[in-house]
């Protein structure tokens, strides 16, 4: 499989998971608008981290591919666990939308839930972006000391979402303010890409 027929298919999930996240917003109809908004702003938080959670891995995702020569069956089953979570993400933005207000015990587990399906997005990303390096797909591969730094550099936004999924036990709100700040992060942390070798050349740029 060519990596244009692999990122089409990617690309109509992300689509569908985003939009499926704008339900978790609920609808209106009640007298004192502004209360009820007001009332519901796990709803709009977990929905604005979410967005832009999946959002940056569509982004990270299309800069991975497009370095991409060569595309085997353990990338196609890689990536397709990546999309596993990534349909999941509304599921989880919904769930923990309904409970964080409510406190206790719901609101640990449904902060542990969020958590947990992104420790698995990044996990499954961070895999699929070591097994380009490890069999060589790029188009420009890494040197040793490039990939090195190239997988700690990607791969450690998964440390705080670890982080937050304890976290979610102790403080649900303090929990999603991690995945928030994680988020923010990868906005700036591009997919880091090799570049041609030059003697001095570590090969892990940002592209």
């Amino acid at each position: 499989m060519d990596s244009g027929r692999l990122e089409a298919f990617s690309d109509n999930v992300f689509g569908v998971a985003i939009t499926i996240l704008a339900l978790s917003l609920g609808a209106y109809s009640k007298p004192d608008l502004g209360r009820q908004i007001g009332a519901h702003w796990p709803a709009f938080a977990a929905y604005a981290i979410s967005f832009a959670t999946i959002g940056i891995i569509w982004v990270n995702h299309h800069a991975l591919l497009k370095n991409f020569a060569a595309i085997d069956r353990v990338v196609l089953f890689l990536n397709l666990l990546l999309l596993f979570f990534v349909v999941s993400i509304p599921f989880a933005t919904s769930t923990i939308a309904a409970y964080l207000r409510r406190g206790g015990p719901d609101a640990s587990l449904a902060a542990a839930i969020f958590q947990g399906v992104f420790v698995g997005m990044s996990l499954s990303f961070g895999a699929l972006f070591w097994w380009a390096i490890r069999k060589a797909h790029m188009t420009i591969p890494f040197t040793p000391e490039g990939a090195r730094r190239a997988t700690i550099r990607f791969g450690i936004g998964s440390v705080p979402y670890v982080v937050a999924l304890g976290l979610a036990f102790l403080s649900a709100t303090a929990s999603l303010v991690v995945s928030g700040l994680v988020a923010i992060y990868y906005i700036f942390e591009q997919t880091p890409t090799p570049v041609a070798e030059t003697s001095s050349d570590t090969g892990s740029e940002d592209s």
